[in-house]
């Protein structure tokens, strides 16, 4: 029940709304009377009063590190990215969409004319006025030809993007997307003045700007006195300090040198849950270590196979054995119980060897290699190592580990099967059209068809909620029934902030808070 009690502990301090504590604990498996129980036991939620001052230390920090939004490719440069940004939305813990520059907007019946309106008196860090221009411009930097930006794909139905006057933005798109304000809340799609290419020295109209920036060394915000909520943020600015591994950033944490690390390993967990001067984190979120059937080459072609892989995996023996139990058993598909389109009727096929060994004799198949490396995702080598483990009886299964460098473009996609790994993302259709729609650049297992992606169109424009949830069901339906994916476990996020940290709220789409986002809650006490 630790993962309760740390969720009791956010209510109680108010780090958590009552909705948030019930959607987290759903996501744990606590059915809803269990969970209104324990906060009926719990009390009222009672937040101390914040008090502004002081300097947060978070171990962060790598060469390749950026402000640049179009360049932003990692967790490092999202959270850096949220505290000197805003964009137009933002996404809360409980997923809920809200505006983040964008005090309103207003949609046509088809979902595909959108109207922005900013919120008066927005200022850069500079000292400019935030304009309906502004806004544009930042967006477009990722729509247009040539444009390599990692969210191209998120806006590819985007047909024009305008200002209407000073502060209002006009979005249309060429076929209907009822999650648009979601999408705007992507950390890439950050808002900067107009012609800004400096961004070295970032400006932005986020809760901090930018005192130093030299990518892993020294990364410096301070406070932005002129942010548009009032008192916030509290803290007087954040330090990233660079710190080389997992082992040297527990190190830290517990020596006082830093007060928040994220990406815990699994084997520290009881120590941080035992020691009172740290806090641990435990949140369930949508991030996965997959393996990848490719659907358009021998032997993954084969559907025969993919069930024999299927049916030849131990999730409970990945779950116990690479994450100590630390997680929640998956159905094959990428979206799981912190979604809100999420179809609890899919169920992930049974441990069985017997079937596995029928698949694999009708697809002709008694060995196969599986590809892997340090690089393809958390615990990658590991989960490998288990589904060889688990398999053996059914099929040998040859694991081949790779060199990091060059694993994305010499082996992921290249080579039949290998391992891969994903970060959430804050949408169902987000993640099928990015790795799942037929001919797209991350569409890893090469499965699909003109049919399912006519099913993403449809869904993705639908606006009657009971429709469109189950148009995402019957999709992770097959998905889980025919598709490349296979996905042992969402795994959680770990974290862990000394305990003088106040107001930090975890988020399971993004770590630190949403990629940085709630830092702007943080204080210190």
């Amino acid at each position: 029940m630790s993962d309760i009690d740390g969720l009791v502990r956010q209510y109680k301090a108010g780090g958590i709304s009552r909705r948030s504590f019930m959607t987290r604990a759903a996501a744990m498996g606590l059915l809803v009377p269990a969970a209104t129980g324990i906060l009926t036991a719990a009390g009222p939620a009672f937040a101390q009063e914040p008090r502004r001052g002081g300097w947060l230390r978070i171990a962060q920090g790598n060469t390749d590190d950026t402000l640049e939004p179009v360049r932003m490719t990692d967790t490092a440069d999202g959270i850096y990215g949220n505290c000197v940004y805003q964009r137009l939305t933002r996404l809360l813990p409980d997923l809920e969409v809200e505006g983040d520059a964008a005090e309103e907007w207003s949609v046509n019946d088809g979902a595909t004319h959108w109207t922005f309106s900013l919120r008066a008196g927005l200022t850069f860090h500079n000292g400019q006025d935030v304009t309906a221009e502004d806004v544009v411009e930042s967006l477009m930097r990722h729509v247009v030809e040539g444009s390599e930006s990692p969210a191209k794909a998120l806006l590819s139905t985007v047909e024009s993007i305008e200002a209407v006057d000073a502060s209002t933005v006009r979005i249309v798109l060429n076929s209907g997307n009822a999650d648009l304000p979601v999408i705007l809340s992507d950390y890439h799609l950050a808002i900067h003045p107009a012609g800004f290419t400096d961004f070295d020295r970032a400006i932005g109209s986020g809760p901090f700007k930018v005192m130093e920036f030299v990518p892993g060394e020294r990364v410096v915000f301070e406070r932005f006195e002129n942010y548009y909520e009032d008192g916030k943020p509290y803290l007087d600015g954040i330090d990233f300090i660079p710190v080389p591994d997992a082992n040297a950033e527990l190190s830290a944490l517990l020596s006082g040198d830093v007060d928040l690390i994220y990406a815990v390993v699994p084997f520290a967990v009881e120590q941080l849950q035992s020691n009172a001067n740290v806090t641990l984190h435990n949140t369930p979120t949508g991030a996965f270590t997959n393996m990848v059937m490719m659907c358009d080459r021998a032997p993954t072609d084969n559907l025969d196979f993919r069930l024999g892989v299927k049916h030849a995996l131990d999730r409970e023996l990945v779950l116990s054995q690479v994450f100590r139990g630390i997680g929640t058993i998956s159905a094959d598909t990428p979206i799981g119980p912190t979604y809100r389109y999420w179809c609890p009727d899919v169920q992930p096929a049974e441990y069985d060897l017997d079937r596995a060994r029928f698949h694999f004799e009708r697809a002709g198949v008694t060995a196969f290699d599986l590809y892997t490396s340090e690089t393809a995702g958390n615990s990658a080598n590991d989960i490998a190592l288990t589904f060889q483990q688990s398999a053996a009886g059914a099929a040998d299964v040859n694991v081949i580990r790779t060199p990091s460098d060059g694993y994305w473009s010499h082996t992921w996609m290249q080579q039949p099967m290998t391992m891969s790994g994903w970060n959430a993302r804050p949408t169902v259709d987000a993640f099928l059209t990015i790795a799942h729609m037929s001919g797209g650049s991350w569409n890893e297992t090469a499965w699909g068809s003109e049919a399912f992606d006519q099913m993403i169109i449809a869904a993705r424009a639908e606006l009657n909620e009971d429709v469109r949830r189950q148009m995402y069901c019957d999709m992770q339906h097959m998905l889980n029934d025919e598709g490349g994916l296979v996905n042992p476990v969402f795994q959680n996020s770990l974290e862990a902030t000394a305990a003088n940290v106040q107001g930090y709220t975890p988020h399971p789409v993004g770590s630190v808070s949403g990629f940085g986002e709630g830092l702007r809650n943080v204080w210190l006490s």
